[in-house]
């Protein structure tokens, strides 16, 4: 998956920021002239037709409609999806929240984190979006877990009161990836129950739950948990197997996919990196690339592979599931300075 950033402003400080070394550093915007490259160049080689348009807060971007038509109307797409906290969604004109193309994924901060007045008036959004602009389908949120006594009651009343099929559900790495003396293993073990109680009550709301890219590794559940979490999505996989497809299924309730996959994102300047985590290693500049594959291919054989080889939780030392690249272990965030200092 590409991702286009087309600003570095935001309207909100997220305490986990995972964009922490551009978000609101700089009023940097993305000229429309670059935008059109950086489309051109992630709908290059058809590898992929899904448009992501990111921040900053890409609400804020002053040419924000005129890039989201362009990304709409290109022919070689076929979503567009703008990933935002929605506070500022009337932004957007009536056109673009009517077309088929456009998905939009609404990053939920708690009342707490974000403001009980901005989380108000991203409530409504979501609200006239749904019942104005035919938004059932088209939208869905995105809850960061940061900390093991996480709050997410408020997450509950909103599906209640507004109906998601989906969640999607990470469980956030602390900034430049300090776990204050602990190793990988064990943040996610701490971080282990507030995830599997998320996961139960959604189901308990008739919601699925899908991980992003940080996701419980295999080894911190127990059997039991394991099992009883697998009992659980093969009942929903019977009932809803058609709707979805396989890869989805392997990232719902309890990830089967434990490797992590290069996520491009292009920057203003037209640089691209390999996921936020890894930003301040990898920027690249695309027009030194003749498509998003061959860019791709690049990521994976300087970081992705390269960092199979490493671990940072004795515990990994001798894993089959590292030795054979099915696991990384956790964010490669955690493995970048072994890693870099290596490349040289």
């Amino acid at each position: 998956m590409a991702n286009i950033m087309v600003n570095e402003t935001c309207n909100l400080r997220c305490p986990y920021c995972f964009a922490e070394e551009f978000v609101n550093k700089s009023p940097k915007e993305m000229t429309l002239e670059d935008f059109r490259k950086a489309l051109d160049f992630v709908l290059s080689d058809n590898s992929d037709r899904q448009v992501g348009i990111i921040g900053g807060e890409p609400l804020l971007y002053k040419h924000i409609n005129e890039a989201m038509r362009i990304a709409i109307r290109d022919p070689r797409s076929d979503l567009v999806m703008i990933f935002t906290n929605a506070v500022e969604l009337d932004r957007l004109a009536p056109d673009i929240l009517d077309s088929p193309k456009f998905r939009m994924l609404v990053n939920c901060n708690s009342p707490e984190d974000m403001g009980t007045k901005a989380f108000e008036k991203m409530r409504q959004n979501l609200l006239k979006f749904q019942k104005e602009h035919f938004g059932d389908g088209r939208f869905r949120l995105s809850v960061n877990i940061y900390k093991p006594d996480f709050d997410y009651s408020y997450v509950i009343s909103l599906v209640r009161e507004i109906g998601f099929d989906v969640i999607r559900l990470s469980i956030s790495v602390p900034q430049k990836g300090d776990l204050k003396g602990k190793n990988p293993l064990e943040y996610f073990q701490e971080m282990k129950n507030v995830a599997m109680r998320f996961v139960c009550d959604m189901i308990r709301c008739g919601t699925l739950t899908g991980f992003d890219c940080n996701f419980l590794p295999p080894c911190v559940l127990t059997k039991d948990e394991h099992d009883s979490m697998m009992a659980a999505k093969e009942v929903f996989y019977s009932a809803l197997s058609r709707r979805y497809s396989e890869s989805f299924w392997q990232r719902s309730i309890v990830c089967e996919t434990h490797n992590c996959t290069p996520v491009i994102d292009i920057l203003p300047d037209l640089r691209a990196i390999r996921c936020f985590g890894l930003s301040e290693y990898t920027k690249r500049d695309i027009r030194d690339f003749r498509s998003i594959g061959e860019l791709r291919n690049h990521y994976i054989n300087t970081v992705d592979r390269p960092a199979h080889k490493l671990w940072t939780s004795e515990e990994c030392r001798d894993c089959y599931k590292r030795e054979f690249g099915e696991c990384s272990g956790g964010c490669l965030l955690f493995k970048a300075k072994q890693l870099f200092a290596q490349c040289g």
